[in-house]
């Protein structure tokens, strides 16, 4: 345990399978991290091993006390089309999306990873979403090299490519 709390949110799409790595490179790193997946991350998680990081699936009860404590950061590996799209516009509709909503409007230290094909990062909401996340002053990485200067989309059949060659090292150097 340390006295550095990180979210690691994740969403459906194939690098969601490494949240696993980032949990314990973020350990490595003095990070105490807590995985937050969308819906859609759930079955990614299947077999992968969290290293006992707990997995955070849903609002409390009423009247049930906090079970975690506030993010010193968080990061979106990977931030899917529909999840970017619905943060940037304040829909904090689920969970996890309440998480990020929420860590933008406090000023947390954020870095998302989007994780897109050619199609849907070519939509005008796409580029409109990045814009508004960051001038928001959210870090965006991208999956193919670690880039914070410019995205590329994916092209199609290639997810399983930049997973494996995804480094971690890229969005936990940017939290200091």
């Amino acid at each position: 345990m340390t006295d550095r709390t990180l979210y690691l949110v994740t969403c459906g799409a194939p690098l969601a399978s490494r949240i696993g790595d980032g949990a314990q490179a973020a350990r490595d790193r003095g990070w105490d991290p807590y995985v937050i997946p969308t819906d859609a991350a759930l079955p990614w998680l299947e077999g992968q091993d969290l290293a006992n990081v707990p997995v955070l699936t849903g609002n409390r009860a009423p009247g049930e006390p906090k079970c975690t404590p506030k993010a010193d950061a968080v990061v979106v590996v990977p931030t899917t089309f529909n999840t970017l799209n619905a943060w940037a516009n304040g829909n904090a509709n689920t969970y996890p999306l309440t998480i990020l909503c929420a860590a933008l409007g406090s000023r947390t230290p954020t870095v998302a990873v989007p994780f897109a094909k050619h199609d849907l990062a070519g939509h005008p909401a796409w580029l409109a979403s990045l814009a508004v996340l960051r001038y928001a002053g959210i870090r965006v990485v991208d999956p193919h090299d670690g880039s914070t200067a410019s995205l590329e989309p994916l092209q199609s059949g290639t997810g399983d490519t930049v997973t494996a060659r995804f480094e971690w090292d890229w969005v936990l150097r940017i939290l200091g």
